[in-house]
């Protein structure tokens, strides 16, 4: 098997969560209680409107959450391509 590499694994998964959290903010900037019922069917049923905040998005809120998510899916990226590449080398 190839190995994969490291630092685009976790750019490109990063990248990746950013821009489904860019998705998220703007549907639920747009349709909020639809939103929470969709997110309630993953949860399968669960009630989400309890913890819908009250405040109001802001924007530096929104980046602060998309940049968050965005490291953490770099990392995990990160992570996963190096196990990926552990577990692949060590099965030949």
């Amino acid at each position: 098997m190839n190995k994969l590499s490291v630092l685009s694994v976790g750019i490109a998964l990063g990248v990746t969560l950013a821009l489904m959290s860019m998705l998220c903010a703007l549907a639920f900037a747009i349709w909020p209680d639809a939103t929470l019922d969709f997110f309630g069917a993953f949860t399968h049923g669960l009630d989400l409107s309890a913890v819908k905040s009250t405040a109001p998005m802001s924007p530096g809120r929104i980046v602060y959450g998309v940049l968050g998510i965005g490291v953490v899916g770099l990392v995990a990226g990160v992570v996963y391509a190096s196990i990926y590449n552990v577990v692949a080398t060590g099965s030949r």
